[in-house]
């Protein structure tokens, strides 16, 4: 099933939404004076945008009714700031059977940490990550944050010890940190959850804290619901 959601989310985001965007934002060139394509040339890229606008729209419909009761679905949407088509692009590119510990995932999705220091690519390496996956997370993270997901709470509190502790890190800096810490959160919820779904081993999420003291941050607590 994954593969067959991973075909249709691929092609919405690769093929209709990358061309909604260009033909809007060959409309938008036109509108703000940037480019001097005449009324004809405008109307036939609006009448593109329009479709592949339509067609998007209609694909979302379409994947929503394919992943409706698949249970970890179920589950992602009861939290706040993930709706379906989110749901889709996790399931779609994350095999949970292959993460045997939240720490295995945290690094498919570009969150790995290596000697304590987050992992980072080396010239002529193959990524040890996955770039869909972690666009896929960074949007979530926005969503998150705009719709005061309980998540928020999260990214909040280290903004605030970032900028207290670490007063030499640019703004751009703390926010990635604070972001990051709030999706690897996230992230551990979604491994424990999922996992117990599929009848996977799992084992108790702790959360490492700024004094570095640990303790479990359950997922209830963030909306996931019947998550045992």
């Amino acid at each position: 099933m994954n593969e067959s959601i991973r075909v249709l989310v691929d092609l919405r985001d690769r093929t209709l939404q990358k061309n909604r965007i260009a033909f809007g934002n060959r409309v938008d060139a036109i509108m703000r004076g940037a480019d001097t394509s005449n009324k004809s040339t405008l109307d036939i890229l609006t009448k593109w945008y329009e479709r592949f606008d339509d067609l998007e729209k209609e694909l979302d419909k379409d994947i929503a009714n394919l992943v409706d009761g698949i249970e970890i679905v179920e589950r992602l949407t009861d939290v706040k700031g993930i709706g379906k088509m989110y749901a889709a692009k996790l399931i779609s590119l994350i095999d949970i059977s292959r993460s045997g510990t939240v720490s295995a995932l945290w690094r498919y999705a570009g969150y790995g940490v290596i000697d304590g220091k987050r992992e980072k690519n080396k010239k002529g390496e193959r990524a040890h990550y996955n770039k869909r996956l972690k666009c896929t997370l960074y949007v979530i993270a926005t969503s998150f944050v705009k719709c005061n997901s309980p998540y928020r709470k999260i990214y909040d509190d280290a903004k605030e010890y970032y900028e207290s502790k670490y007063p030499e890190w640019t703004k751009l800096h703390r926010e990635y940190a604070a972001r990051g810490k709030m999706i690897k959160i996230f992230l551990s919820h979604l491994w424990l959850v999922w996992r117990q779904i599929e009848g996977l081993p799992t084992r108790n999420v702790y959360v490492e804290e700024y004094q570095g003291h640990t303790h479990i941050i359950p997922p209830q607590e963030f909306g996931w619901k019947d998550w045992m």
